[in-house]
């Protein structure tokens, strides 16, 4: 399948723009692309912007902007993003990063490019916050315009002089990738933006390295040098016991609301019914929640007849893992009609079963989910997720053997891998 969204009056008013504003303009073009991904075609279908990755040593070329020789190492690592924020498993990857690196390891630049601008006064007690990377410094880019954060972001990691630059901006993010590019000999594109197309990712930098399998495989497909490093997930130490005979049946469920919202063949609510047809059932929802999603649930279990009280908004979390043992959860139930990779991958790393609903369609093949560790069932309709469920629990004494924590092992070590800069095994 050709992954490619092409975009060819846009390259052109980038390669022939005439003036700085217009060139500017048409950065600014490019960056605001993202706003149209959830486009029928695009989402779940493109992943690159070849044409516009053509253009990125024609733009450094064109600001003077020498190339950086370097040697990769850990000895200075810079982490480069558009923004991060309180949840989400693109910033938890960095937080993921630096621990492994230790603490004043990981220099963090901002480019700040999209949503608003990101200043030192958000950074500090916003919803932008990263305390828990304990970095040596975070750094905001804030020149007025795109064509000058190239610059200044060029000029900083020239003064920085990094021995690795982990690229993890937003999918459309120009400052970052025409940034970093001078630098590619030390520079990593850091795939996460798995299925809508992302700036930079068809690009010789120094290393691409996928987080997803799906992801993964698509661009192996499309010829890219890409290695697999999947993602971390803690192995939560008192992994999930056996279930006692009788019990209550207790699922869960991760994620923000814009992972439920919409709909793909069914919606969240009606897998939340089905799920608490089953009596005395309880559904723990882990992650934030507007009202308007409160509502909808409230609404569709009322009108199936089931107790809206059964399904718990539970909030943020420190450790998805951890709250999955604690509450005794028998069984995972991902987020519909958007997966969340990492939370599937966490709670696996719990020893509990999957189910995932998947659309009955293949519309958007670049969502679905998949892993070298097969341990989920699939539910193509809400109908099905009672069958899938009864699976799921059948499924879990398997993961409690030693044969599946040596096979957890070596999936949640290939991340451990990547950041030490170990080579990582084919798949």
């Amino acid at each position: 399948m050709n992954h490619i969204l092409d975009l060819p009056e846009l390259e052109r008013e980038i390669a022939d723009a005439p003036d700085f504003d217009a060139f500017e303009a048409a950065l600014r073009k490019l960056t605001d692309l993202r706003q149209g991904f959830r486009e029928p075609g695009v989402y779940g279908q493109k992943l690159y912007l070849k044409g516009l990755d053509d253009l990125i040593p024609t733009i450094t070329r064109g600001l003077s902007l020498p190339d950086v020789p370097g040697e990769r190492s850990n000895a200075q690592v810079v982490i480069l993003a558009t923004r991060f924020y309180r949840t989400g498993g693109h910033s938890q990857v960095a937080f993921d990063v630096a621990r492994r690196l230790g603490p004043d390891a990981v220099t963090v630049i901002f480019t700040a490019t999209d949503e608003g601008e990101l200043s030192y006064r958000k950074l500090l007690g916003g919803p932008h916050r990263t305390e828990q990377l304990q970095e040596r410094a975070s750094l905001v880019l804030s020149s007025a315009t795109l064509t000058e954060r190239i610059l200044e972001l060029y000029r900083l990691l020239l003064a920085l002089r990094p021995t690795r630059i982990i690229l993890m901006s937003h999918p459309t993010d120009v400052v970052a990738v025409a940034g970093a590019w001078p630098f590619r000999a030390v520079t990593e594109f850091l795939h996460h933006a798995d299925h809508v197309p992302a700036l930079g990712a068809t690009l010789p930098f120094a290393r691409h390295v996928d987080l997803t399998f799906t992801c993964h495989q698509a661009c192996r497909a499309a010829g890219l040098a890409a290695e697999y490093a999947g993602q971390a997930a803690p192995a939560a130490a008192d992994a999930a016991s056996e279930r006692a005979p009788g019990k209550v049946l207790r699922l869960a469920t991760c994620g923000s609301p814009h992972k439920y919202a919409g709909r793909r063949g069914h919606a969240w609510r009606d897998y939340a019914a089905a799920a608490l047809r089953r009596p005395a059932a309880e559904l723990i929802h882990i992650g934030t929640a507007d009202e308007a999603m409160r509502q909808d649930i409230r609404s569709a279990l009322e009108a199936a007849g089931v107790d809206p009280q059964r399904y718990v908004f539970a909030g943020v979390v420190p450790s998805l893992g951890r709250a999955l043992v604690e509450r005794d959860i028998d069984v995972y139930l991902s987020s519909y009609p958007e997966t969340g990779a990492r939370a599937n991958l966490e709670a696996m790393a719990a020893g509990i079963p999957v189910v995932l609903p998947v659309a009955p369609d293949d519309e958007a093949p670049l969502t679905r989910f998949s892993l070298p560790l097969r341990r989920w069932i699939e539910a193509r309709t809400p109908d099905d997720l009672p069958a899938a469920i009864d699976q799921a629990l059948a499924l879990s004494p398997s993961l409690r053997t030693p044969e599946a924590h040596a096979e957890l092992r070596r999936e949640l070590a290939r991340f451990d891998d990547y950041v030490a800069l170990r080579p990582l095994a084919p798949v």
